[in-house]
């Protein structure tokens, strides 16, 4: 169960899995591709109108920017 859902599962599964409460455990999201759906649901009206081939440059595009954009902003602080 991935930690944004343990909450929400059983009771009994959250004092077993959760990240919590394993020593050494870092904190993750563990969902991050989901939160690339939304932007990637904006492109996808033009990508049905595409080659398979050039869709996916396209994806692979926006796939990499989204990255790029993660790598460098990894030291900023959003306080």
């Amino acid at each position: 169960v991935v930690k944004f859902h343990l909450s929400a599962h059983k009771l009994a599964c959250f004092a077993r899995y959760s990240l919590n409460f394993i020593i050494g455990a870092g904190q993750v999201d563990e969902e991050i591709l989901e939160t690339l759906w939304a932007p990637f649901n904006k492109i996808s009206p033009t990508a049905h109108s595409m080659s398979q081939a050039h869709c996916q440059e396209i994806l692979d595009d926006h796939m990499c920017n989204s990255n790029w954009k993660k790598l460098v902003g990894i030291g900023e602080c959003h306080i």
